[in-house]
């Protein structure tokens, strides 16, 4: 026998640590910082690609996880589906000679039904709004700062031999020192152009991560929510079609059996 008071102060155990263990959302980086590209900007940035990857890895995770509920989903509702199908094949084989008792099957058979519909698409619309909401951020927000990086990362590069070229080039030939400084004006203006564009998208991803996560996960309990509320519906609707007809079926199949036993 399990334990559910058990399982579930693991559960609720599970939630605290993972809500403790969690590090902090890095400081939003200054583009007077940037502009200088001080050591102070290559830690932030530093910190910041590091929050992206947390990120990255936890939306992941969480699509793998609601891409198992779908496919788990699918086998259930597959499943319940046969079920119904089994009991409408029992009804009309076995108890064709028992008008009252098959009437009932047939009505709890309609139950099933409607359940099945139900379910199915609760788990194809909660499912596939959560993943597909999580997919657009990871393929478009995160995919833009990953490619403003490798920018940064060439310019930066490219800002690091133009200062090695330019100090070369004054000490060896000092006439070409003009040269070597218009050369390296000319990267640095790029450089800090790729810079502004690099924060820039930083902390747009940032803006964009905290309402599209927000909203898919919203998403995701508000179909939840429809999918207990529509279902309590179907069930009134239901019970006050049955009328307490099942309960009628089973206390009279219950006195024809009392009577047979005698």
């Amino acid at each position: 026998v399990i334990n559910i008071f058990h399982v579930q102060g693991e559960m609720t155990a599970a939630v605290v640590i993972s809500r403790v263990s969690t590090s902090t959302c890095p400081e939003t980086i200054e583009f007077t910082e940037a502009i200088k590209d001080s050591p102070r900007f290559r830690a932030a940035l530093a910190q910041h690609m590091q929050h992206f990857s947390r990120l990255e890895n936890r939306l992941n995770e969480i699509q793998k996880h609601v891409t198992g509920m779908m496919e788990h989903s699918r086998n259930y509702v597959s499943t319940f589906y046969k079920l119904t199908a089994s009991i409408n094949q029992m009804s009309d084989e076995t108890f064709s000679g028992n008008v009252l008792a098959q009437n009932t099957l047939h009505s709890l058979s309609d139950a099933c039904g409607r359940t099945v519909s139900l379910m199915k698409d609760f788990h194809e619309q909660s499912c596939m709004g959560l993943y597909s909401l999580i997919n657009t951020f990871l393929k478009t927000e995160l995919v833009k700062v990953h490619e403003a990086r490798v920018h940064f990362d060439s310019m930066s590069n490219s800002m690091d031999e133009a200062l090695s070229r330019n100090a070369a080039s004054t000490k060896a030939r000092p006439s070409d020192a003009v040269d070597g400084r218009n050369a390296l004006t000319a990267v640095g203006a790029c450089f800090a152009h790729t810079t502004m564009d690099y924060v820039a998208q930083i902390n747009i991803a940032h803006a964009q991560r905290d309402h599209l996560v927000v909203e898919a996960l919203w998403s995701f309990i508000r179909e939840t929510s429809s999918y207990f509320s529509r279902g309590h519906a179907i069930f009134d609707e239901w019970t006050a079609h049955d009328n307490g007809a099942v309960a009628d079926s089973i206390t009279a199949l219950a006195a024809k059996s009392k009577l047979v036993q005698r």
